[in-house]
């Protein structure tokens, strides 16, 4: 007999799957953070829907899709992460070495390969005696690695990634001030408490399954139980508050609103078309590559040429983008297009190249020699001698020692 519970879970499903297929097809503004999303919310659609099967009964009419969504579990915490992350530093594709997240989920495809291979008579007996007894979930279904132990290991890695989300978004919306991002903030939070909360119930669920281990009853015998409940609530409260802010499935325009409007011209405040169609979350091919009207790109590049003359922030070590754009109280992507349409450059070579004309002014000044190579790259904001050489080399055509016997031979 279905439930008003049921009921719940089915909504859920529901509004997950449609949700995650609006992320995936829709928003190009942010299109990178929404697929992590979708995948996110598909998962949970889809851990959603085997649990109601399992609850109902219904799992022994189709037990060939049993275990099949347990290696996108372990997706959900990296994703989750990866996500808050993509967002808080406008990242439109992953970094290097980002592919190692999924390494879990890899080797649970090839831990499950000979259930997955199995004959469809095995599934179907796995299929009715977990649904006979709603305990068995965690044991049933193996491949070389007994089920159980799945359980424990996604949700320690859940909670991994989870301290993890918090962190960021502590040391970018809290402790940086992050202002003028207010709207991103709260739902990055909304986002992640509901993470926590899901994380809890499977926690929950899963340290209780680890006590009662061998018990033929014990506390999670009703599928219905508190900690799944938890998870229930959290998942299906996620997507219904997704249903609801359908500016977060287009891609969250954070970035227009960060500029103070006492901080620009009246004059430069006319933006482009293009420029419009960004916030009202247009899904034009490439909004990231709008050109901005003349006057706010002079104003831009004024206020970055002003800040690195008085201010000097390169001359600090491991000085970054995201730092840049809190200090100048401008959105990322601004500068990001600013940096590479104005001055053709990346951020890393347009900081290097600040550096490089310091050191040549050191060089003018007779108290240089007080200094090593090295210290010299250290007071220039260089992390290393390796990296200053390469750097000076890139926009001198000479290494540091043959640039400074070149000068010394002009001037005898």
């Amino acid at each position: 007999m279905i439930s008003f519970y049921d009921i719940l879970v089915v909504g859920g499903i529901f509004t997950s799957f449609i949700t995650s297929a609006l992320l995936f097809t829709k928003g190009r503004y942010q299109l990178h953070a929404n697929r992590l999303l979708g995948i996110v919310i598909f998962t949970w659609g889809w851990y959603a829907l085997l649990y109601l099967l399992v609850i109902t009964g219904w799992l022994k009419f189709v037990p060939g899709i049993f275990r099949l969504g347990s290696p996108l579990y372990y997706l959900i915490p990296a994703c989750s992460y990866l996500y808050i992350r993509s967002i808080l530093l406008d990242e439109t594709k992953f970094r290097k070495y980002d592919w190692l997240h999924f390494i879990p989920a890899v080797l649970n495809v090839i831990d499950l390969l000979p259930f997955y291979f199995a004959d469809m008579e095995t599934k179907r007996l796995v299929a009715q005696t977990i649904t006979s007894n709603f305990n068995m979930s965690f044991q049933k279904g193996s491949g070389f690695i007994p089920a159980f132990w799945h359980f424990q290991f996604r949700w320690i890695i859940g909670v991994i990634y989870l301290v993890f989300q918090w962190l960021i978004l502590y040391r970018i919306v809290l402790r940086d001030g992050l202002k003028g991002f207010k709207e991103v903030a709260t739902w990055l939070f909304t986002f992640t408490i509901f993470c926590s909360i899901i994380y809890i119930g499977l926690g929950t669920m899963s340290v209780i399954a680890w006590i009662n281990l061998g018990s033929p009853a014990n506390a999670l015998s009703s599928a219905r139980s508190v900690p799944t409940l938890l998870q229930v609530l959290g998942f299906t409260c996620l997507s219904m508050y997704l249903f609801f802010k359908p500016h977060v499935l287009y891609g969250i325009p954070r970035s227009i609103y960060s500029v103070s409007c006492n901080e620009i011209p009246e004059s430069y405040n006319t933006a482009s078309e293009t420029e419009v169609s960004i916030v009202e979350g247009s899904t034009s091919d490439s909004p990231r590559e709008s050109p901005f009207n003349p006057e706010l790109m002079r104003f831009y590049v004024e206020k970055l040429e002003d800040y690195f003359d008085a201010e000097e922030p390169f001359r600090k070590q491991g000085f970054t983008v995201t730092e840049l754009a809190l200090a100048l109280k401008m959105p990322l992507h601004h500068l990001s297009y600013v940096l590479n349409h104005h001055y053709k450059q990346r951020f890393t070579d347009f900081i290097n190249s600040y550096r490089i004309n310091f050191v040549k002014q050191e060089m003018e000044n007779s108290n240089w020699r007080s200094y090593t190579l090295e210290g010299l790259a250290k007071k220039s904001g260089f992390s290393s001698r390796s990296t200053f050489s390469a750097a000076f080399k890139k926009f001198t055509g000479t290494s540091p020692s043959q640039y400074l016997l070149l000068k010394e031979k002009s001037q005898q």
